[in-house]
């Protein structure tokens, strides 16, 4: 997953964010999305634009992979997720 990432990172423009965040709905994709571009240290105009968007509203801590009856913990980044796996990239 992180090899896409890092593929899209290249490709997006921020006319794309731009119209993707003004529709989609689910803040805890979009700080789990932050989160990755920002550990692959992918341009920071796209951490920049989706944080200062997610962070006009409250937010809450989430695990970055998503179990059942687990419970997001602290998170020690601005994002507020919770790392509960390794991540491992590919390229």
């Amino acid at each position: 997953m992180l090899a896409n990432l890092e593929e899209l990172a290249l490709e997006i423009t921020n006319e794309d964010l731009e119209n993707l965040l003004t529709w989609y709905p689910y803040k805890n994709n979009l700080q789990r999305f932050g989160y990755l571009m920002e550990e692959l240290e992918a341009r920071e105009d796209i951490t920049k634009f989706t944080f200062d968007r997610l962070n006009k509203e409250p937010f809450y801590t989430v695990l970055l992979s998503p179990e059942k009856n687990q419970k997001a913990g602290s998170a020690g980044n601005r994002w507020k997720v919770d790392v509960n796996i390794k991540l491992e990239n590919d390229l």
